[in-house]
């Protein structure tokens, strides 16, 4: 018998009282044997070791919108493929305040609002931040009159239907100032976005703005004042709740390289993007260009330009904006609205 056999097995008779190691020295044929195993286990520790050093697996991002066509970008990079559900997820809702709810809920990390909507969410002690401006009205909100009416002085006495909002209030007022009337020469009568097209039928005159001016346009309607003539009063902007930076950074990264990457891909090829946008904006194409006629879209440079800072301009139009609301009532207290947007995913992205 091989002395190695031997020695193997007095080993094994008293492997109570010796060491593995012994018996490995003992036995070094079994060794060679067990190095597969060895190896499967060190590329278990390894693989163990590489996922623990990985970051943690981000939920989908849930950014809320409803229609309007300075948010249409956004579901426009979904559709050339810049992200999908499993990163980002955006919820279509019917109104801006359906998609404050959910803000207030948390059952969202961000929405694309007014600006003066988020200050009403900051109000009540919600820490949000802007992320991104996605567009100045330059035409694009309006004041609809019966054909019978011509001129903004002939509202004196008249039913306006209006939103309560700030963008409500901003436009209106702008347009009893261009006619020198004042809010009590007029009988102001609450109307939300998705009953424009009623309570224009059932009022004298309304404020509103796509895709409800081109369908109020249709029957016949006078627009005689639109926000062109008060620029850069009305923006739009998307804002997350501020945990989301640190939560969500890489899909946040995502949805601001999409967003900009769809904004050039309208610029270059704005009738294939109109195609793309019809069916989920109820619009022909030729109306859907027309609508955005109405709208600055800033770019990645004039983004960073508003963002950027600690007094940033978005900070000083967010102020200005503050103020106007609470001389109308429309905020309660004063807002917070310092360092109220961060340039940190707008500066990722390459131009």
């Amino acid at each position: 018998m091989d002395y190695r056999m031997v020695n193997c097995m007095n080993a094994s008779f008293t492997g109570l009282h010796v060491s593995l190691r012994a018996h490995l020295l003992a036995c070094p044929h079994q060794l060679v044997g067990l190095i597969p195993y060895f190896r499967l286990l060190g590329l278990l520790t390894l693989t163990l070791i590489l996922t623990a050093c990985q970051p943690a697996q981000e939920s989908p991002l849930r950014i809320a919108s409803n229609t309007w066509p300075g948010y249409e970008p956004l579901y426009l990079a979904r559709n050339l493929g810049h992200f999908d559900n499993t990163q980002v997820n955006l919820v279509e809702m019917t109104s801006a305040s359906e998609v404050i709810h959910a803000l207030r809920n948390h059952t969202i990390e961000g929405a694309a609002l007014t600006l003066d909507e988020v200050l009403t969410v900051m109000e009540d002690g919600y820490d949000l931040k802007v992320i991104l401006v996605m567009d100045f009205s330059n035409g694009g909100d309006v004041l609809l009159s019966k054909p019978d009416i011509s001129s903004l002085a002939e509202l004196k006495g008249k039913n306006i239907a209006v939103e309560y909002t700030a963008v409500g209030a901003i436009l209106l007022n702008g347009a009893l100032q261009a006619a020198n009337l004042s809010a009590e020469d007029v009988n102001i009568i609450a109307c939300s976005f998705d009953e424009h097209q009623f309570c224009y039928l059932h009022a004298d005159a309304v404020v509103t703005f796509e895709p409800n001016r081109t369908s109020i346009l249709a029957l016949g309607a006078n627009q005689l004042f639109d926000s062109s003539q008060i620029p850069g009063r009305i923006i739009d902007v998307l804002a997350v709740h501020t945990k989301t930076l640190e939560s969500h950074p890489r899909a946040l990264n995502q949805l601001i390289s999409g967003y900009f990457k769809a904004i050039d891909y309208f610029n270059q090829q704005p009738l294939a993007a109109a195609e793309l946008m019809k069916d989920r904006m109820r619009l022909t194409p030729s109306a859907i260009l027309a609508s955005y006629e109405g709208l600055h879209l800033p770019s990645l440079a004039e983004n960073i330009d508003l963002l950027r800072g600690e007094s940033s301009k978005l900070e000083e139009i967010a102020t200005d904006l503050s103020s106007f609301m609470r001389q109308r009532k429309l905020l309660s207290h004063e807002v917070s609205v310092k360092a109220i947007g961060t340039d940190q995913f707008t500066l990722k992205v390459s131009p």
